[in-house]
């Protein structure tokens, strides 16, 4: 770096916090202004560091050639309105949906404590599921042999699907069969291939049966005399 002056290089080690940074910060000036000699580009970046470099350089050719590249980067980084407004507008990335916090949704207190959108995801819907289980066995006071099919018999037995028409009986018994025959088992018996949204969606959906079951429960077993 004898090329250069060792006073300002000095005082830029001491702003940048090293001389790799120093010697990087070059670097990044040559990729802006190719075939510029590093001469100059060493100034460019005092320039950019706030640090006047008249004092320690006397050479009006150095100085001239600083000052025209100074400006010319100056006044490619000001855009015209229009033009900052569209790069604003058409650059924005995408906000991923599926990263939204389950804490908005308001979940069943166990739901949105274990569960989160985050992979494995096979296993936090997995988990979602037998959140699902553990509610109903509770629910329903059984102990923990009643689990799966069984459980949703079970259910069924006491009366907790019942509605007037016999058709939404009959459509509530196998909602809550197929999301135990399919999405526990489907996902306990082989590797399942799930994906972020699959996960967030399950996790509302699961959401759902739980405070679903709560209030078929409440209205057709516990409210009997």
């Amino acid at each position: 770096m004898n090329r250069y002056n060792k006073k300002l290089f000095g005082i830029l080690i001491e702003k940048i916090g090293s001389d790799r940074g120093v010697y990087s910060a070059i670097r990044r000036k040559e990729k802006i202004f190719l075939a510029t000699p590093p001469e100059i580009l060493f100034y460019l970046v005092a320039i950019d560091h706030n640090i006047k470099i008249s004092k320690y350089e006397k050479d009006e050719n150095i100085l001239a050639k600083v000052d025209e590249l100074s400006q010319r980067e100056s006044i490619k980084q000001v855009k015209p309105v229009e033009e900052r407004i569209k790069d604003e507008t058409t650059k924005q990335p995408e906000t991923d949906p599926f990263l939204i916090s389950l804490s908005r949704f308001s979940l069943f207190s166990d739901l949105a404590k274990e569960c989160k959108v985050r992979k494995p995801y096979s296993k936090e819907i997995n988990h979602a599921i037998l959140n699902l289980e553990v509610f109903m066995r509770k629910k329903m006071g059984l102990d923990d042999t009643f689990y799966s099919i069984k459980l949703i018999d079970e259910a069924k037995k006491i009366g907790v699907f019942l509605r007037k028409v016999p058709g939404e009986s009959e459509g509530l018994f196998f909602l809550y069969r197929a999301a135990i025959l399919w999405l526990r088992n489907g996902g306990a018996h082989k590797k399942r291939g799930s994906e972020k949204e699959e996960c967030f969606k399950i996790i509302l959906f699961t959401d759902y049966l739980i405070k679903l079951f709560d209030n078929l429960y409440d209205q057709n077993v516990k409210a009997k005399p």
